[in-house]
């Protein structure tokens, strides 16, 4: 155990080991490595088993971390096993926090008996984890800790897996504060000039995966049932993912290839945030506590999401942006149109936001509250 000095607010370099099986670079990974580059600036110790070809081994090994190439496959469960139990074994970290279904099943048992101090099991993803006698066993007997990124994630593991709610802490990821944010007029004109349009161009918008979950097809209705009212506006869809030829049949369908837009994946959203006058999350599922829509309130952009997952875990209806029912285009709809039509509201909901999100959820935000999970643990 290792023995803390209590006299000063910094503490001994802790080794804090983090497992991702994932080799896409979306929501989980980016709050892993975010996290890790977070306790690595404080002067821990980072280590990162993950496969060699994702992007976050990839990034971790640039950052210079203690990286380590762990394929996390179905198939080669057994030695990825006995490679990560030799590992542990060998590093001896003081945190060992795992992060997907592969990897949290190959490392949290092969961690098992080895006296790890602090064992921590995130769980990013909303869909239900079933109670099986296998996840009873990873959630409640391997794990010292649970982090959820959404309350009903939170919830669920307290409901069905019957976790004490002393051992679960519901925890999304920080944003990091950019502090070069563009004026929306001058954000707005660039984009406009981006995507070769008139300077006096209006835009709504979202940033993320373009998956079926996040509900852009009820997304794209929306705008088709109020284009005519908001002629001025453009909607524009920042982002790839596999999704992205059934929205561009949509919008042919519909004959609004000169009004919606898809820009493609950018490493910097926060432009975009900033020339949106609303960004919406219409996710009908699987939601967890969506990083962009604190992002979007940061930027002091106007939001509205949808009842589902996490997200009215941040917005709270007509306090901090507008919620709808998912799947509901007509409402999403009449949610655009109040954002647009009532500035003064929209502007008071924003500066709400702004404040909610700095006093909850930065990155110094998350890592402190991490920290301290650590120190309730080690101490």
């Amino acid at each position: 155990m290792l023995k803390f000095h209590f006299s000063t607010p910094e503490y001994m370099i802790l080794k804090i080991l983090h497992t991702e099986s994932h080799r896409e670079w979306g929501g989980q990974e980016r709050r892993v490595f975010t996290e890790c580059r977070w306790m690595s600036q404080k002067g821990h110790h980072i280590i990162l088993l993950a496969p060699g070809q994702s992007e976050v081994y990839r990034r971790g090994d640039k950052e210079g971390w203690e990286v380590y190439d762990i394929p996390f496959t179905r198939i080669g469960m057994l030695k990825d096993f006995f490679r990560v139990r030799a590992l542990l074994g060998k590093i001896r970290p003081d945190v060992l926090n795992t992060h997907g279904n592969t990897d949290s099943k190959v490392a949290l048992t092969a961690a098992s008996g080895l006296k790890i101090p602090c064992v921590i099991r995130s769980r990013h993803s909303t869909p239900a984890v079933s109670n099986s006698w296998y996840n009873r066993l990873l959630y409640r007997d391997f794990s010292d800790y649970i982090l959820a990124t959404a309350n009903c994630v939170t919830h669920q593991l307290v409901r069905d897996l019957d976790i004490s709610t002393d051992r679960i802490f519901t925890l999304p990821s920080g944003v990091i504060p950019c502090s070069d944010l563009p004026e929306h007029e001058d954000a707005r004109q660039s984009l406009s000039a981006e995507l070769g349009l008139d300077a006096e161009t209006k835009f709504i918008g979202f940033v993320g995966r373009l998956s079926n979950e996040k509900g852009l097809t009820f997304l794209i209705d929306a705008f088709f049932k109020i284009r005519d009212i908001i002629p001025k506006y453009h909607l524009v869809l920042v982002g790839e993912g596999g999704f992205l030829s059934t929205l561009e049949a949509q919008v042919r369908e519909k004959n609004l290839r000169d009004r919606v837009h898809f820009p493609g994946y950018r490493e910097n959203p926060w432009p975009y945030f900033r020339a949106f006058d609303c960004f919406i999350l219409a996710s009908s599922k699987y939601e967890g506590t969506a990083q962009v829509i604190l992002q979007a309130m940061f930027a002091e952009c106007p939001v509205v999401g949808t009842n589902a997952g996490g997200i009215p875990d941040v917005i709270t209806h007509e306090e901090t942006g507008l919620l709808t029912p998912p799947d509901n285009a007509d409402l999403l709809a009449e949610a655009i149109l109040k954002t647009l039509g009532d500035e003064t509201s929209a502007k008071r909901r924003t500066e709400n936001a702004l404040r909610y999100v700095q006093a909850n959820h930065t990155v110094d935000k998350m890592g402190e509250k991490i920290l301290e999970i650590y120190r309730k643990r080690l101490f």
